[in-house]
C-alpha cells in the first residue's frame, strides 16, 4: 500500500512538473496566456499557503497576487533546477516574511514554525526544555526574523513541515532530494534557530 502511494505521489508531482515546464516554455516561446494557466493552476495553492501562514483574509488575495506578480517578473531566471512548485513556494514564504517585516504585525502567528525546535511527530515535548520554554517567551517578530535568516533550503523545508504539515517523503518529492537530506536540513535548520536565538535566551 505504502509502496503505491509513493509510486501514485511521484508520478503526480512529475506530470505536474512536466506540464509547469511546458507552460513556461510556451510563455517564453510568446504565448502570454501560458502564464495565465500557470496562475490558475497554483492560485489556490498560494491562497492556501497563505492561509496556513495565518495571514489575515483580508491580505491573502494582495499577498498572492504579490506572489505571482514576483513570478512574472523573475521567470526569465527560473532554470529548472528545482521544480516551478518547489520555485513558487519559495516565493510564497518570502512574500510572507517581508510582509510581517513591513507590517509589523503583532497578531502574525508562528506557532507552527515554533514547533520546529521540537519533532513532535518523533518525540514528546519536554516542558523543561530551556530552548523551548525561551522560543515560547520570544515575540513572534524575532522568531519571524530568525526563520527569514535562514538560507533557502533550510527555510524551504521548515516552512514545508511545519507549516504546510508535509511529511518527509512529501517533502522530498517536491524538492527532489531524498527524505534522509530532508531529514539532515531540519535538524540543521533548527540547530541554527538555536544559535541564533541563543542571545534572546541570556536576555530573558
Amino acid at each position: 500500500m505504502a509502496g503505491a502511494l509513493r509510486k501514485m505521489l511521484g508520478v503526480e508531482q512529475q506530470l505536474r512538473a512536466e506540464r509547469d515546464l511546458r507552460l513556461i516554455e510556451d510563455y517564453r516561446a510568446g504565448r502570454q496566456a501560458a502564464f495565465d494557466e500557470l496562475v490558475q493552476a497554483y492560485e489556490s495553492t498560494v491562497h492556501r499557503i497563505l492561509a496556513q501562514l495565518n495571514v489575515g483574509s483580508t491580505d491573502v488575495e494582495d499577498l498572492a497576487q504579490e506572489v505571482f506578480l514576483r513570478i512574472y517578473r523573475n521567470l526569465h531566471r527560473f532554470r529548472g533546477q528545482s521544480s516551478f512548485y518547489t520555485w513558487l513556494y519559495r516565493i510564497t514564504i518570502n512574500v510572507f516574511f517581508d510582509h510581517n517585516k513591513k507590517r509589523k504585525r503583532a497578531d502574525v502567528r508562528l506557532q507552527r514554525l515554533q514547533n520546529a525546535m521540537v519533532d513532535v511527530s518523533n518525540v514528546h515535548a519536554d516542558p523543561d526544555d530551556p530552548f523551548r520554554v525561551t522560543f515560547e517567551q520570544l515575540t513572534r517578530d524575532t522568531f519571524s526574523r530568525a526563520i527569514a535568516t535562514l538560507p533557502e533550503p533550510f527555510r524551504d523545508v521548515v516552512a514545508m513541515r511545519e507549516v504546510d504539515d508535509l511529511s518527509y517523503e512529501e517533502i522530498a518529492l517536491q524538492t527532489g532530494i531524498s527524505i534522509g537530506t530532508v531529514r539532515s536540513r531540519l535538524s540543521r535548520a533548527r540547530a541554527r534557530l538555536k544559535e541564533l536565538l541563543r542571545p534572546e535566551l541570556a536576555a530573558a
